[in-house]
Order: C-alpha cells, then sequence, then structure tokens
C-alpha cells in the first residue's frame, strides 16, 4: 500500500544560500537544449553535486527518453521564480506535450543543482478526451469531474458509479471518520508495536510509545501514505466508529468497506493466498473474527508478493462518484485542519491559477485511483476522481498520470475561458 511519486525524475532542490540568482531564463534553455536523442555536455549545466545522486549516462538516459516519447522542446514558457534560487516552466514540444519543470540553481558555480518534471500532458487535452483516452484502457476504468456547490453540476463522467479497487485512497474514509466523531486534532496516541505497518510511511521504524498527536497522524496518514500512522487513527477510532461513518461521508455501498481493513490486514492477507482465499470465501461477522485471529500472523515485506490478486474482495472500493461525495463533505465541513492535511501532497502539479488543491491517491500492482478537491481562479470548487483497475496485466502509470495531468489543467481552464 503506497502513494505514487508520478515524476520522471527528481533530484534534489535545495534552497541554497549565496549570492543572488537573478533570471533562470539561461539555465532553463540549457536545459531544454539537453531534450535531445543524444545529450551532451551535462557536466557544462548540472553542478558536480547532481552526479552525487545520479550517474551522467543515467541523466542523458532521462533526457533522450523525454525526447523520444514526446519530442524536442520547442517554446519554454516561464511560470513562477522564488528567492531560493529555483523556478517553475513549462516546456512545450514540438509533438504538442507540455512538460512541467522546476529547476534549482547553485548561485556560487551558475550551474543546476535539481530539477524535477512532472508527468508531461498534452496541451490540447480537454476532459472529454480524458475520458475517451481513459476509456480505451484495459480493465476497468473510472472518471468524474464535478462543480460542486449549492447545486452540483456534472461536467464529464466515465463510468462514475462503478465500484472499484482504490488502494490508499481508503484513507479519505479514516480522515472523514475523524471529524465525525469529535477527535480533537491535539489527541494524543503512542505508537503500538502492534499497529505497526510495512512502508509507506516512516512511523514502522519510530520507537514504540512515541507520543503523536491525530493531526501528526493524519497528515503523515493523507500526505506520505503513512500506513502505521493509518493503523494507529483505525485502532483509536475503531473499525465499527469507521464503517458506520460511512454513509456520512457519502459511500454509496458501505457494506462493500466492511470489514473496513487495516493495512497490516491488507498486507497479511496478500503475503497468503491460503488465508486470502480463507477470509474471501467467509460473510459477514465471520470475516470479523478471522481478521483478529490474522493479527497473530507474522507481517514482513519479505514475504509479500506484490499481486492484483484479489481486488474483488481483499482491497478497499470506491467509485469515483464516492471519492467526489467524500471530498464534498471535507468541503461542506470546512474544517480548516482536515483541509490543510488534503492540501499537503498535491499527488501532481497543481494547474497555474488554481487557489487549492487537496488530494489523495492509491497505487498498488492492479490499482490506480487520484481524487482532487480544487478551488479554481474565480473561486469556484470543483471534484475530480478517477481510477484504473486491471487484474491481467501491469498498468501504464506514465500514460494515467499524463491524462490526469492534462485533465487537471483542463477543469482548470474552465475558468479562464469563462465555462
Amino acid at each position: 500500500m503506497k502513494e505514487f511519486l508520478p515524476l520522471l525524475l527528481l533530484l534534489p532542490l535545495p534552497a541554497l544560500a549565496g549570492p543572488p540568482c537573478g533570471d533562470l531564463s539561461g539555465p532553463a534553455a540549457q536545459a531544454a537544449a539537453l531534450v535531445a536523442e543524444k545529450p551532451a555536455g551535462l557536466e557544462k549545466v548540472f553542478d558536480k553535486s547532481v552526479f552525487s545522486h545520479i550517474s551522467k549516462e543515467k541523466l542523458a538516459g532521462v533526457f533522450s527518453e523525454l525526447r523520444r516519447g514526446h519530442g524536442a522542446v520547442a517554446a519554454r514558457v516561464f511560470v513562477s521564480s522564488d528567492a531560493a534560487c529555483s523556478a517553475h516552466y513549462l516546456f512545450d514540444t514540438d509533438r504538442g506535450w507540455r512538460v512541467p519543470v522546476a529547476l534549482s540553481l547553485n548561485p556560487a558555480t551558475g550551474k543546476l543543482a535539481g530539477i524535477f518534471f512532472s508527468p508531461p500532458y498534452r496541451r490540447d487535452m480537454t476532459l472529454a478526451k480524458a475520458r475517451e483516452e481513459l476509456a480505451a484502457l484495459p480493465g476497468r476504468a473510472g472518471l468524474l469531474a464535478l462543480k460542486l456547490g449549492e447545486k452540483t453540476e456534472q461536467v464529464e463522467a466515465l463510468n462514475p458509479d462503478a465500484p472499484m479497487a482504490v488502494g490508499s485512497a481508503f484513507k479519505l474514509y479514516v480522515l472523514g471518520a475523524l471529524l465525525e466523531n469529535g477527535v480533537p486534532w491535539d489527541r494524543l496516541y503512542r505508537l503500538r508495536e502492534e499497529d505497526k505497518s510495512l512502508p509507506g510511511g516512516r512511523l514502522q521504524d519510530w520507537p514504540d510509545g512515541s507520543p503523536l498527536t491525530a493531526h501528526t497522524l493524519a497528515a503523515l496518514m493523507i500526505s506520505e501514505s503513512d500506513n502505521t500512522a493509518t493503523d494507529t487513527l483505525l485502532r483509536a477510532l475503531g473499525r465499527r466508529r469507521v464503517e458506520a461513518a460511512l454513509p456520512a461521508l457519502g459511500h454509496s455501498a458501505p457494506e462493500r468497506l466492511r470489514p473496513f481493513l487495516s493495512t497490516g490486514e491488507f498486507f497479511r492477507l496478500k503475503a497468503d493466498s491460503e488465508a486470502a482465499l480463507k477470509y474471501r470465501a467467509l460473510e459477514g461477522e465471520e470475516r470479523y473474527v478471522f481478521l483478529d485471529s490474522l493479527a497473530r500472523a507474522p507481517l514482513s515485506a519479505a514475504g509479500l508478493r506484490p499481486s492484483p490478486f484479489g481486488l474483488d474482495s481483499v482491497e478497499w472500493h470506491a467509485s469515483p462518484a464516492d471519492l467526489c461525495r467524500a471530498m464534498a463533505y471535507f468541503l461542506r465541513r470546512d474544517d480548516k485542519a482536515a483541509l490543510d492535511i488534503l492540501a499537503i501532497n498535491p499527488g501532481l502539479k497543481t494547474p497555474r491559477g488554481c487557489l487549492y488543491a487537496g488530494y489523495k491517491g492509491g497505487s498498488e500492482p492492479g490499482v490506480l485511483a487520484m481524487a482532487w478537491l480544487l478551488k479554481d481562479a474565480r473561486s469556484d470548487w470543483y471534484c475530480l476522481a478517477a481510477g484504473w483497475n486491471d487484474e491481467t496485466a501491469a498498468l501504464d502509470e506514465g500514460k494515467f498520470f499524463s491524462v490526469m495531468q492534462g485533465a487537471l489543467e483542463a477543469l482548470a481552464g474552465r475558468a479562464a475561458a469563462g465555462l
């Protein structure tokens, strides 16, 4: 159970002390020129510190792969810069693609100290095209774009009510259950060995007894998809109380999330095919009893066999419409802490002019899910949610991220277009 990093390349973007950086258009032009079949002269563009993170050969491979897949850079669009010697650009290619790029400069050497590519997307992408591209994917896919407010308006949809495995996006329901049960954000919990799960996250490596507030646990659960933070909150709330909150959070079929699995239980079932088959054959209260007995089984990353097996039962299910109703719940509750937590990690590059982007996604073998709560330049609120499941073949994450980045831009562009 992990949160994905939808990036082509990530190198450090440090806030470097030293003389003012000034205009980064020159280094941006140099970086754009490296998007070539055979990039050359990387040492003239990048600070030597970069090559302690990635070899020249691998870095050249990133640029050449970008060129093969999306074309040469035909134009650069400046987006923003800050005092920390960093700047954001859009690289437009001769094949119609747009690549969001963040650059960091070492002012002492005048060379790039970091670069960050977000997923490329089609400049002419529309929500209708996003729907068509998702519909053409193998397996099952769904999409929903809604304008929220007193009267909800459907902007675009593909199988919006189809239940799908959503991976870590289920953590939205744990966050919502905290609000539904009135848990104070400063309530203190102690980290317990029995709540420690597998990564993603960091808390599985922290000492037993570490004191953590509900706010800290929720922030790690949403922004880093920390599984131990999730299971700590789930244990503290109680499985049944989270399940009882599902209708208020807008889930259309709460029975599909009963029992509400912890991540530790999910991993144990995924690691033991016999246990998973027994669990699938049980019904109702028998499943709860079985999960209680499963807690004694060891939890080991080495024993985990990543597989899309069991998406119909060993998973958390929600439709795109369910995810949007959950996001609409957070908008209605208007709890500043919850909204701030959702906005820590926006998932993909936030479109220009977007005033708020709250996000949670999920990724595992056979599963991709993404859901946003967005506030555009006119202060209109939207939800964008999508999912893709396939039990028979590996998912093309790059394709999915590219479509969703384009869909984000298209949705944000409605304000500029006066729609």
